[in-house]
């Protein structure tokens, strides 16, 4: 499993889409910048299996 993580949430829909992932699976979860410490906006999709596998497929994986 891996998690897909972007503070760009067009970004990831645009991604998700590619992958076959439904929009409503996007998940919201503020997360803390380094540089600052303070919370910032993000988003994230929980992969595995065959959607995990075409990430990598595409190049965009770990």
């Amino acid at each position: 499993m891996a998690h897909l993580v972007s503070a760009d949430r067009a970004r990831l829909l645009a991604l998700g889409r590619n992958l076959g992932l439904h929009p409503h699976w996007l998940q919201y979860k503020p997360l803390k910048d380094p540089r600052t410490g303070e919370r910032v906006p993000a988003w994230h999709w929980d992969l595995w299996g065959i959607r995990l596998q075409r990430l990598d497929e595409q190049g965009a994986g770990p």
